[in-house]
């Protein structure tokens, strides 16, 4: 099996996605062992930002390109924005990849 590049992206989700409670009550279908499989090896989510970002908050994932697009489709993300620069990001971890 050949290395894959790991990269890192930031998603900006809906706070309620993750409730009150953070990442522990976050409403995934996917459970830890799931997201390694996808190739997500990190999944940070700040806490502590209040109301500072409104509705929104960033979480900060780990993992392949794979990895990234499945974490995506976790997340419903439908943002064209972000799913533009997602696929930015995701499209240079694939070039790397064929440069190993």
């Amino acid at each position: 099996m050949s290395e894959q590049t790991v990269t890192e992206f930031t998603f900006f989700v809906d706070a309620e996605l993750f409730g009150l409670g953070g990442y522990e009550s976050a409403a995934l279908a996917a459970d830890e062992s799931d997201l390694h499989e996808a190739g997500v090896y990190n999944v940070d989510i700040p806490r502590g930002f209040g109301s500072d970002l409104g509705d929104r908050i960033p979480v900060r994932v780990t993992g392949t390109a794979r990895g990234l697009k499945f974490y995506a489709r976790l997340l419903s993300l439908k943002d064209p924005m972000q799913l533009e620069e997602l696929e930015r990001v995701r499209s240079a971890a694939l070039s790397r990849d064929d440069d190993l």
